[in-house]
């Protein structure tokens, strides 16, 4: 007879297998970002007490009042914004540094920005034991970017805005793409939009449906 712990293993393995295969039967979902979802180990990047759940389709509470989002939202998220091995890509709202993780193994270089010390400091080490050498954790309010970090191929935003704020359309590179929720649910709902610059340096937006989170949080804040 399995013990207890082979049998949690191979229900968690089934689980694994299980929300792959949801991921792969949505349209939006192309192998690479499969293969780097399933090289994510989801379960290391939250606490143990989430573990189990972290292998299942749903969103999970992080520290500092945040939330990780279902795997299905944020494979809709980076389906479109197309990441390429030669992408640099901006992200604001690292969380648990899980999505860096993803991105990492979809791009050339991630900078993850998040505005909450602890979280900023707690997914660098995560980031740094799965040997996610590409990606660099920085602790500041995402709004507040400056010129210092250069331009970005790609920009991924965790959090309601409203508008383009002139920090991240001015990290924007040339045929750069920029994927943020826009709105609030609270407020009437809000909505996912990819952003792309134009050759002519306008910048051309599209509505991708609806969608459901909080607010991007202005300012960046102690450990709490």
């Amino acid at each position: 007879m399995p013990s207890p712990s082979a049998i949690s293993a191979q229900a968690r393995a089934e689980a694994k297998a299980q929300l792959l295969l949801r991921l792969r039967r949505r349209g939006d979902v192309d192998l690479p970002l499969l293969r780097a979802i399933e090289a994510a180990p989801r379960e290391a990047f939250v606490h143990a007490e989430y573990a189990d759940l972290a292998l299942r389709d749903v969103a999970i509470p992080l520290p500092c009042g945040q939330t990780m989002e279902a795997p299905t939202e944020l494979a809709r998220m980076i389906s479109a914004l197309a990441p390429s091995q030669n992408s640099r890509i901006l992200e604001i709202g690292t969380g648990s540094g899980y999505s860096a993780k993803v991105l990492a193994l979809l791009s050339r270089e991630v900078v993850s920005v998040e505005c909450f010390e602890r979280l900023a400091q707690e997914a660098q080490e995560r980031l740094e034991r799965f040997r996610a050498t590409n990606v660099s954790v920085v602790w500041a309010d995402g709004f507040e970017i400056g010129p210092s970090l250069g331009l970005f191929d790609r920009i991924l935003i965790h959090g309601g805005i409203d508008g383009l704020p002139a920090a991240f359309a001015g990290a924007l590179a040339d045929d750069g793409v920029l994927v943020a929720p826009r709105g609030h649910e609270s407020e009437g709902g809000c909505v996912l939009e990819r952003c792309q610059r134009a050759a002519d340096g306008s910048v051309v937006a599209k509505t991708l449906g609806p969608w459901r989170g909080p607010r991007l949080l202005h300012g960046s804040f102690g450990r709490l």
